[in-house]
């Protein structure tokens, strides 16, 4: 059986405070970490997997949710650290993660650019120029949806906030890790940053998904863990 636990990782952006929430599956083959955090976190990532008695270089597997800088931003740095690192990918956003096309993050923040202008536009610009900082780092391996990679844990495809997102289940815990499916505030379910989600109907159509499997728990990358009134919550969203 596989044990989990969450690595929170935090990160100043401008006045803001942000906390983001990867994850790790681990068993005795096995040390998974999903998603990798923004760019120099990988001494965070350190300290959080020493409180499960691991370290960078236990990480047999990176699962990758989508693309986002936020997910991918330690990304190359954890592999350079741990070079049998597997990286994990749906094949829709492996070439996103790669450098291969661009950024559809990048590509969205430009385009709003053009309708900004003064501070506003100073912004937009700065957050351009970071996105096209983040380092990109090759998939190893493309995984695809109902596809198992680790034991019990079954990918779970949920586009919409990209293209290509994918999820986590873990079967036997019937934990469910939502990448940015799903977000949490004040212990209330939503849809991640809908401004920012690329097809909102998918957005739906993913979260209607997420209900069949009738999960206990659910773990959203910017919010952290949920255990009660999931079915409730989720049916709110796509009756909304």
């Amino acid at each position: 059986m596989l044990n989990f636990g969450v690595l929170p990782l935090e990160n100043t952006f401008g006045t803001k405070h942000l906390v983001v929430n990867p994850v790790i599956f681990f068993d005795d083959s096995n040390l998974l970490l999903c998603d990798t955090g923004y760019p120099d976190q990988h001494i965070q990532i350190e300290k959080q997997l020493n409180r499960f008695g691991f370290s960078i270089k236990d990480i047999t597997k990176i699962f990758i949710t989508h693309h986002d800088h936020d997910h991918i931003g330690s990304l190359h740095k954890l592999k350079n650290l741990n070079k049998n690192i597997e990286i994990l990918s749906s094949s829709i956003e492996a070439p996103y993660i790669d450098a291969s096309k661009k950024s559809l993050r990048l590509i969205q923040a430009e385009e709003f650019n053009q309708k900004l202008s003064g501070e506003d536009l100073e912004l937009g610009i700065y957050f351009v120029n970071y996105l096209n900082s983040i380092n990109n780092c090759n998939v190893d391996k493309c995984v695809n949806d109902g596809e198992y990679i680790l034991p019990g844990l079954k990918i779970i495809a949920t586009p919409g906030h990209t293209p290509g997102h994918v999820s986590l289940f873990d079967e036997f815990n019937k934990i469910f890790i939502a990448g940015d499916a799903l977000a949490l505030e004040n212990n209330k379910l939503m849809i991640a940053n809908p401004e920012f989600a690329l097809d909102l109907e998918n957005c739906i159509k993913s979260i209607d998904r997420i209900l069949e499997l009738h999960p206990n728990k659910i773990v959203c990358y910017h919010g952290g863990i949920i255990d009660n009134n999931i079915n409730a919550l989720l049916k709110e969203i796509i009756n909304t």
